[in-house]
């Protein structure tokens, strides 16, 4: 039974600085094709930012998915302090414009960091992205994540005996550094029977990951086929039963039960 760990493919991503807050100015600003979300890690500052909401579906259906780290690129061309104006910034090019200050009040410039898409939000209503949670991480750190397991092959108890292929856990949690994070964990199942199971410690180890999810953790199986149910013969109708009543003793009329009292029966005299 073969398994491997698909690696990721490094994925980049931009985002602008976001200053609107509340339900209405969101709004427009999903209208124009933006997508809300925030940044943050052990230490990054939470960052209220803005992705392009087609950039981010083409990393969501990328073959990393959101199980890889993406380096995350801050844009501040278009920021501006609150209540300001946009002042170009001379020492640049392209129309800049300065960058926020952080806490001591010096200027900042963007900056790049390789970042984990942490949540996504999607709306109720039409399914679109709502909201996304990026989590900087730092990439000498180890980390938990949950990876996809993807079977591969036609398992044999499917293809000659018919039976059914389940597949149960479709994720699994690793340990390792964050630029080792496998996109998936592929698992060739063409050699499952019928009644075969794969479990999480079945998983071979990979170097310098360590598996944390349960190693008891069923992941497929190959169950019996659904038996059908032989269709009952049609049972020949069933004669009527005759039901016959009992013919109940007619009580004696009045005249009859006065002539018996008016003769009664004779008395055997015979000792």
């Amino acid at each position: 039974m073969a398994t491997k760990a698909k690696a990721a493919v490094p994925q980049k991503l931009t985002v602008q600085r976001r200053e609107l807050t509340g339900t209405r100015p969101i709004r427009r600003m999903r209208a124009q094709g933006l997508v809300p979300g925030v940044v943050y890690g052990k230490a990054t500052e939470p960052t209220s930012v803005s992705v392009n909401a087609r950039d981010f579906a083409k990393l969501l259906h990328s073959k990393i998915g959101e199980h890889a780290v993406v380096t995350l690129r801050l844009d501040d061309r278009s920021w501006s302090p609150p209540g300001k104006p946009r002042v170009p910034n001379p020492t640049s090019q392209g129309g800049r414009h300065p960058a926020p200050p952080d806490k001591s009040g010096a200027p900042t410039a963007g900056w790049e960091k390789p970042v984990l898409v942490k949540d996504v939000q999607y709306d109720p209503v039409d399914g679109h992205v709502a909201h996304v949670d990026f989590q900087a991480v730092v990439l000498t750190e180890r980390l938990r994540v949950k990876i996809p397991v993807v079977l591969k092959g036609e398992a044999v108890g499917v293809k000659q005996d018919g039976g059914i292929l389940e597949h149960f856990l479709r994720e699994v949690e690793i340990e390792c550094l964050p630029t080792e994070i496998p996109a998936s964990v592929e698992v060739d199942v063409s050699a499952l029977k019928i009644g075969d199971t794969l479990h999480v410690r079945d998983l071979p180890p990979r170097k310098n990951t360590t598996m944390t999810s349960d190693p008891a953790g069923v992941i497929a199986s190959v169950q019996k086929p659904k038996e059908e149910k032989p269709e009952e013969a049609t049972a020949a109708p069933a004669e009527p039963e005759v039901i016959r009543e009992k013919k109940v003793e007619e009580a004696p009329s009045s005249s009859e039960a006065a002539s018996s009292e008016s003769h009664p029966p004779k008395k055997d005299t015979k000792a």
